[in-house]
């Protein structure tokens, strides 16, 4: 290989092993305290419970009132009821907003194994925190650039993160805050550097909260904005629940998705004769399946999963739309969640069965156990070879001998990017997942790349909050035919029109880009071959050329097998690293929220279920499909 640069991560999270379940019934409480009391560290003082009312944010609303995201626009969120406690929050941590463009990098040096990174002007990393002072945990060498960073709003200055040699571990850090208020710090990317760097690049690999409080159980209700729903829900009134209401659908496919940190996390819910079988994942590994089906009415039914370790933690509550015999529907209900939000010493899990105080009009009904489906044993991963086939940084290797001979005849890192799976049988046919495309092989034939973005796969047009254009029947429908006379020449200058080098003045070289991405081919000596060649890695135009319209210095151009980005502050084009997307359908792994919401009816969404058979949740989807190892890294 020419080069080994940049080996941009796989995004996939190391997360601690899961033991512990008990589903037991109880008593609920009518509805959650408006004072939430706390265990402080008693240097803070004992107004610290008065930080409740700035709870840090979750899901989408991560920081309070108006600040400006990485576009210049005010981004207007509203406070939630979390309390976050401090620690350490790694890269991956759902509390960080991040703007702009970041990339998920993996390295053994850094916190947690990973860390995110970009050079694109004007992105940013914002996390609200208790406390008196922060870290920031950074990385120096010869490809980074500046970074500037503001707490609660006052300029902390402009840092060269420039080193001659790689240095992980590299700390700033701000203290004197009063520990009683909620503090945010603002990270942010100038897009500069000094004249010895090879590159702006920016990591953020964790940030550290010094002298973090410890906050108790929390209850968050059905409708806290701490839950994300997908899906048709609805919320109904209910007897006996937690507050009076629960979040209720029977839509395959519809989910409940909570982030928490710390060990355990209860999901309150209820049961009844038209309740059916929901699906549990916990750090986007299954679970188990959980059947709700009950003869008689009956809230109160609490199903908790612990000993989950330290750090933050994700639970997904699935709606599967099947049920056992007896049902007459397949609802699934949230009532609330109960999360520990500090890490806590594991407590045994609870497994006594307390009866529901009885209501004056109808009689408690004795409840069938629930019998947890166990979790299947994963045995350890194959290792990989470590050889000039091997990636480090994203700890995958081409082994298959078609693959290496095609990844570097077409290009290399430049066309593909770097693997991020192993080789798998996928609808049929050999396959490895690149970062900026799908490599197959059916039958022992050749080796090609998938159209990516065709109605069955990927045809998203929002992915992390950039807008790409959407496909064009007309721009798609004028590719030339393969009879035609001269057909190379046709395509070319079809691609030419359609795909410009210079778009209202602006060299966004994109027909540029699609000629030269196979080295050696010339339009000029052989069109026919240059444009075949380079159409296995493009395929045709199907869209024009269209500025996103939150950041007018980026221009997209849709093509069959990848999206071409144009990036004003830097000059570069390039293609984007769709596959990466791709692999986050089917892992569910670093999903953005507005993917997940486009990729609900995708056969491919959340597929991969380790442990299970050909690691498949729904195999009857993927036909001659087994993930088995997949997307373990090597």
């Amino acid at each position: 290989m020419a080069s080994r640069r940049r080996r941009v991560a796989d995004g996939v999270p190391a997360f601690a092993a899961i033991q512990g379940h008990a589903t037991v019934t109880m008593p609920t409480s009518p509805s959650r305290s408006a004072a939430v009391m706390a265990r402080v560290n008693p240097s803070y003082g004992p107004r610290l419970v008065a930080m409740l009312g700035l709870a840090l944010l979750i899901g989408l609303a991560w920081f309070v009132g108006q600040v400006p995201d990485a576009h210049g626009q005010q981004v207007t969120v509203t406070p939630t009821s979390i309390v976050r406690p401090g620690g350490r929050f790694e890269e991956s941590d759902l509390l960080l907003l991040y703007s702009g463009q970041w990339t998920q990098m993996s390295d053994a040096r850094a916190s947690g194994g990973g860390y995110r990174r970009s050079n694109v002007q004007g992105s940013q990393v914002v996390l609200n925190f208790p406390g008196p002072n922060v870290k920031w945990i950074t990385s120096r060498g010869p490809d980074r650039g500046f970074a500037r960073v503001w707490v609660d709003n006052e300029d902390k200055g402009t840092f060269d993160l420039y080193s001659p040699g790689e240095e992980f571990g590299y700390i700033r850090e701000w203290g004197g805050m009063n520990g009683e208020m909620v503090h945010t710090i603002r990270i942010e990317v100038t897009g500069q550097r000094n004249g010895a760097s090879a590159n702006a690049y920016v990591d953020l690999d964790s940030l550290m909260i010094v002298g973090a409080y410890v906050a108790e159980p929390m209850r968050f209700e059905n409708t806290d904005a701490a839950i994300l729903y997908a899906g048709p829900w609805q919320v109904l009134g209910f007897t006996n629940s937690s507050a009076g209401t629960v979040h209720r659908t029977n839509q395959a496919g519809g989910f409940m998705q909570f982030n928490f940190n710390g060990g355990q996390v209860s999901w309150l819910t209820t049961r009844g004769p038209n309740r059916g079988i929901a699906r549990v994942l916990v750090d986007n590994v299954w679970r188990e399946t959980v059947d709700l089906y009950n003869p008689s009415e009956q809230a109160g039914w609490m199903i908790v999963y612990s000993s989950l370790g330290d750090g933050p933690h994700t639970l997904k509550i699935e709606v599967t739309g099947t049920r056992s015999g007896p049902s007459i529907d397949s609802f699934i209900d949230i009532d609330a969640i109960i999360a520990n939000m500090a890490p806590t010493t594991p407590q045994p899990t609870p497994t006594q069965t307390m009866t529901p105080t009885p209501t004056v009009t109808m009689t408690p009904t004795a409840t069938a156990t629930v019998v947890p489906t166990i979790t299947p044993t994963v045995a350890p991963a194959p290792p990989g070879i470590r050889d000039d086939r091997y990636f480090a940084q994203t700890a995958y290797r081409i082994d298959n001998d078609s693959f290496w001979g095609y990844y570097n005849t077409m290009g290399m890192e430049k066309t593909f990017g770097y693997p991020i799976s192993r080789t798998f049988q996928f609808l049929g046919c050999q396959t490895q997942f690149f970062q900026r495309h799908l490599m197959q092989q059916c039958a022992n034939g050749p080796v090609q790349t998938m159209n990516l973005l065709d109605p069955d796969l990927m045809p998203y047009n929002q992915i992390n909050f950039s807008t790409f254009p959407a496909h064009d029947p007309a721009v798609a429908g004028g590719a030339p035919a393969p009879n035609v006379p001269n057909y190379g020449n046709a395509v070319l200058g079809h691609v030419r029109n359609v795909a410009p080098d210079v778009l209202q003045g602006v060299a966004v070289n994109f027909f540029r880009t699609f000629i030269t991405s196979v080295p050696g081919s010339d339009p000029q000596s052989d069109p026919n071959f240059a444009a075949q060649i380079n159409l296995q890695v493009w395929g045709f135009p199907t869209s024009g050329p269209v500025a996103d319209p939150n950041n007018r210095s980026f221009v997209y151009e849709r093509f069959q097998r990848g999206i071409m980005h144009f990036d004003g502050t830097s000059g570069t084009t390039q293609g984007i690293l769709l596959a990466d997307w791709f692999k986050s359908i089917v892992t569910g792994r670093n999903l953005p929220v507005d993917l997940a919401a486009q990729a609900q009816g995708s056969r491919f969404r959340q597929q991969y279920c380790p442990g299970a058979a050909a690691w498949l949740c729904r195999p009857a989807e993927l036909p001659a499909t087994d993930l088995t190892w997949a997307f373990e890294p090597q």
